[in-house]
């Protein structure tokens, strides 16, 4: 795991509850963006954050992110 220093501030880690929670949020963002880009699937994803694929779903959610990833035409054949 690497450790990265970023600057954010004294406001949203006040917001969020701390250095560490500000520190999971971003960890989870970070993989919910790259799961919406299609960067990774939902099961890395629930690797990367250390939670069951049950669980992902919610937190996933919790980010606007469905796991379901249906295109349009995706669906051609059941039309």
């Amino acid at each position: 795991m690497r450790k990265m220093m970023v600057e954010v501030p004294d406001e949203l880690v006040d917001l969020v509850g701390g250095q560490e929670q500000a520190g999971h949020l971003m960890t989870q963002a970070a993989v919910a963006e790259l799961v919406r880009r299609r960067v990774i699937s939902s099961g890395r994803a629930s690797e990367l954050l250390g939670v069951s694929r049950w669980d992902l779903p919610d937190l996933l959610n919790s980010f606007e992110v469905s796991v379901i990833d249906l295109r349009p035409e995706d669906l051609k054949p059941f039309r």
